[in-house]
């Protein structure tokens, strides 16, 4: 009963898939960070109870995550610049891909999308350098 259908979504298993591996890894990722995040906070948390000192090592990698956090937050203008070159070069070559295998269809166009998010963000970094510029 199952098997008769198996030709409608053979076809649909690859792509299928081929998006959960990322999504699967993202996961673990983020659930590993948290599941030791959690231990460490339930270490300090047991050593506090207890009433022992806590080791400097267990509270720098939190300050350190601190630090971490706060300069990668810091305003840096050409962070924008990088996703914009890298959207604007796959959208270039989708956008060549697509043309080489089927010249005259309408496919190349699917490179537009990458490539207008490129120029966007392309333009974005460069009203935000001028903004950022010192006002003399």
């Amino acid at each position: 009963m199952f098997f008769d259908h198996i030709d409608v979504i053979s076809p649909l298993l690859i792509p299928i898939l081929a998006l959960l591996i990322p999504i699967v890894a993202i996961l673990a990722h983020y659930l590993g960070k948290a599941h030791s995040e959690r231990q460490r906070h339930e270490t300090i948390r047991e050593l506090a109870r207890a009433g022992q000192p806590i080791p400097p090592e267990l509270l720098a990698d939190v300050q350190d995550s601190d630090v971490h956090r706060a300069r990668r937050d810091q305003a840096n203008p050409n962070r924008i610049l990088v996703p914009a070159l890298i959207n604007i070069g796959v959208g270039l070559g989708l956008m060549g891909m697509f043309a080489t295998m089927m010249p005259g269809a309408w496919l190349w166009s699917i490179g537009l999308l990458p490539l207008f998010i490129g120029v966007g963000l392309a333009l974005y970094w460069a009203v935000e350098r001028k903004q950022q510029s010192p006002q003399p």
